[in-house]
């Protein structure tokens, strides 16, 4: 689940990068560079409170020479913040926010038990219809924990129509009358 900082980053490059219309040019970009940031020496190096932050800046107009301008000033903003380590999530976020300006989510649906072709088929079509989107990736997981019943999960929205789940409301409101007697 990404942190409100990382929505707020990914949504404000997503609106640049389309702007722009460049978002191609800063998916290759994120592509490219991550790499290079997930190195450990220049990681710990621009992570690192010892170094000034005008070394940690110059180092990367040097590495990212050929790069989106409004790119490597977004890497800085990290840099200058000490926010390196959200480098990935934001990454992830701003594709994911690009898949829904595309008319796509992925999903992750959890169930008891695999689910049939037909089944995926509505599934799809449910998700489609709430989340106002034209296609769906659908990550399937089994788990016999939750009993039946399935649990979807499209970003930060969870929807849990489980039967463990149901056990779980009818256990606490049992709970809750009996005390309140």
């Amino acid at each position: 689940m990404a942190s409100s900082v990382v929505k707020r980053y990914g949504k404000a490059i997503l609106e640049i990068a389309s702007e722009s219309k460049k978002i191609d040019n800063w998916i290759n970009n994120f592509n490219d560079s991550e790499e290079l940031i997930q190195d450990d020496d220049l990681y710990s190096f621009l992570s690192s409170p010892q170094v000034p932050n005008s070394e940690k800046l110059n180092s990367i107009d040097t590495l990212m020479k050929g790069y989106e301008a409004l790119f490597v000033n977004f890497l800085k903003v990290l840099v200058t913040r000490g926010q390196v380590e959200l480098f990935e999530d934001i990454k992830e976020e701003f594709l994911d926010q690009n898949k829904i300006l595309l008319g796509k989510v992925s999903a992750s649906v959890t169930s008891s038990v695999k689910l049939t072709d037909n089944q995926k088929k509505l599934l799809k079509e449910k998700i489609c219809e709430i989340f106002n989107v034209t296609d769906v990736d659908i990550n399937e997981h089994n788990d016999e924990s939750i009993i039946g019943g399935f649990i979807i999960k499209v970003g930060d929205t969870i929807i849990d129509s489980s039967t463990q789940n149901k056990l779980n409301g009818l256990e606490k409101h049992l709970l809750r009358s009996t005390t309140l007697k």
